[in-house]
């Protein structure tokens, strides 16, 4: 995998197929990063036809990015990717969730009117139109530690990566680089959600590295480059697109490992959590003769009787 060259071979890095995630560093250690590829996760993860398309690109960005941070957790737990919209925009509320070890999960709410207005005003909207001028933020939650960590930043710009740059270097003072695309494209017959991201950082100088600053203006100049479709094309494998990019500076990658689409939901934790509510709060709940859950996250309705929630 240890590539010391700067020009290498594309057969030295390792491959990477749909559905994976990988560390990557460029040069002699001055930039690192990660890169993901997402294909049937990502579109279990926003399940299809779930939500209007607009809705689903901006999930689909805030899947991808909370994957690229889980990526590189060192602990246990997850990593939760959200944004808060404000009436100005059609999106109110954006939930997406990654695990360290590698578990996606993602939660849209918007308004079909307000939707309607946005794309009245712009053909293809930014995340700052559907949003409004309102709150993005990452939070870490350990399985071990019972503290979590957020960080908080404004929606400002097209897309949530520039959000989240724009908090890794206020708040962090690590310059980053962040590109996500998401799109639908054709396959076996039928339209599919695929994703790609490429995240890369700038690391601090020492006296191994010595001035970073040369290494990290050419990798970020070089990520400038890179279009949406390169991302997500999958007659281009994440492996060729970093030679492309990054074989002048030299690059490695770690082993990919895999992410999938998965929800922690359950009918007993529903159940659980349905019973901690009073007796009279739990008769409200009941439409003939039953309560219908069902989990915002991957759409599942699970049904209990009276009886199993204590009437």
């Amino acid at each position: 995998m240890t590539v010391d060259k700067a020009k290498q071979n594309e057969e030295q890095i390792p491959e990477m197929r749909d559905d994976r995630i990988a560390a990557i560093q460029i040069g002699e250690g001055a930039v690192r990063g990660r890169i993901v590829r997402l294909g049937p996760a990502l579109d279990e993860a926003l399940g299809g036809d779930r939500y209007p398309e607009p809705v689903a690109r901006l999930l689909g960005e805030a899947v991808l990015l909370s994957a690229l941070v889980a990526s590189s957790l060192k602990f246990d737990g997850r990593l939760l990717v959200q944004a808060h919209g404000t009436n100005e925009g059609a999106v109110s509320l954006l939930v997406a969730e990654s695990t360290s070890t590698g578990h996606i999960r993602a939660y849209a709410r918007y308004d079909d009117t307000a939707l309607a207005r946005v794309l009245a005003a712009h053909k293809t909207p930014t995340a700052r139109a559907l949003i409004g001028p309102g709150t993005f933020a990452m939070t870490i939650d350990s399985d071990i530690h019972k503290e979590r960590y957020q960080g908080i930043a404004a929606i400002a710009g097209d897309h949530l990566s520039d959000a989240a740059e724009s908090y890794y270097e206020t708040s962090e003072q690590i310059p980053t680089k962040i590109h996500l695309a998401v799109g639908r494209l054709q396959q076996d017959g039928a339209p599919h959600w695929r994703g790609g991201g490429l995240m890369i950082q700038r690391v601090a100088g020492d006296e191994t590295r010595g001035d970073v600053k040369e290494s990290w203006d050419h990798a970020r100049a070089v990520m400038a480059t890179l279009k949406d479709i390169e991302l997500i094309d999958p007659a281009l494998p994440p492996q060729r697109l970093l030679y492309q990019l990054f074989h002048e500076q030299g690059v490695r990658m770690d082993t990919p490992r895999t992410v999938k689409a998965e929800c922690n939901c359950s009918r007993a934790r529903l159940l659980e959590t349905i019973k901690t509510f009073d007796q009279q709060a739990r008769k409200d709940m009941l439409e003939d003769g039953k309560v219908t859950a069902k989990c915002q996250f991957c759409d599942e309705e699970h049904v209990f009787s009276a009886k199993e929630i204590g009437l």
